[in-house]
């Protein structure tokens, strides 16, 4: 039945073309996809890394990957003060942190939500792979900065924090390694994806969704496991299935960097 109080129109009237549901097509996905930078669609960035240098730290580590550029710093294990704090388990802090030029827009001192988020993610994945049975009633600080961000900041973050816990010395059950994808409607993926790729205009990037993913390669486990946007089941797990490949890649030329830097000290 009408409704009385509306002009509902003629019961022939055909709607608006702008109301009208644009039917997905979806097309294969190129895999001699060439993105802007020139990189295949499943190529990571040149990484550089050199460990060891803050001085005043127990360990640190400068982690490169194209221009994103951050530094990850350990202090402890150290000694909980307060009594009403022990535990036969040792606890792990971090600060995540852009630094206030690292973005294109000014990023306040204090931590953002986003910055606290990060932060609770990287300090959740270290204590699953930190020896903290270790460590009674004592504590890891962990501190991450970010100098310059052109996209995967996140998943550097969290490699840069498990770099950084080898070079001070602490036990842990393996390498954290982190990687992040961009699957966008087109059914296109960018693995390592820039700041533009990650962040960049719907015309050029339409919607989609992104993957934070880091892995444990040697016991062969995802350590931890972010999503945003919105993709079908089938989608995703070939999105996991690619970024666990990617992980994979990564370590091994960051064992291989690690292996050079300790015959370096060696010497």
């Amino acid at each position: 039945m009408p409704d009385p109080k509306r002009n509902c129109g003629p019961e022939d009237a055909i709607e608006p073309p702008i109301l009208f549901k644009e039917k997905s097509v979806e097309k294969p996905f190129d895999k001699n996809l060439k993105r802007i930078d020139g990189r295949k669609w499943d190529e990571l960035r040149p990484l550089y890394m050199k460990v060891g240098i803050i001085t005043k730290s127990q360990g640190s580590v400068y982690l490169e990957m194209g221009e994103t550029k951050l530094i990850a710093a350990v202090y402890g294990p150290k000694e909980i003060m307060r009594r009403d704090e022990f535990s036969l388990r040792g606890k792990v802090t971090c600060e995540f942190k852009f630094m206030p030029f690292s973005r294109t827009h000014y990023c306040e001192p204090r931590q953002s939500f986003e910055e606290r988020m990060i932060s609770k993610t990287i300090a959740d994945a270290m204590e699953g792979v930190i020896l903290l049975e270790k460590f009674p009633k004592a504590q890891v600080d962990i501190s991450v900065q970010v100098i310059q961000d052109d996209g995967s900041a996140f998943s550097l973050a969290l490699t840069a924090a498990s770099i950084a816990l080898v070079s001070a010395n602490i036990e842990t059950r393996d390498l954290v390694v982190g990687t992040t994808l961009r699957f966008l409607e087109n059914n296109e993926l960018l693995v390592d994806p820039t700041i533009e790729e990650e962040h960049g205009p719907q015309s050029r990037y339409p919607g989609g969704a992104g993957f934070h993913m880091a892995v444990l390669p040697s016991l062969a486990q995802i350590s931890s496991l972010k999503q945003t946007g919105k993709i079908e089941q089938s989608q995703a797990r070939d999105c996991i299935e690619t970024c666990w490949e990617a992980c994979l890649r990564l370590a091994t030329g960051i064992k291989k960097l690690l292996q050079n830097s300790i015959e370096e000290n060696c010497r």
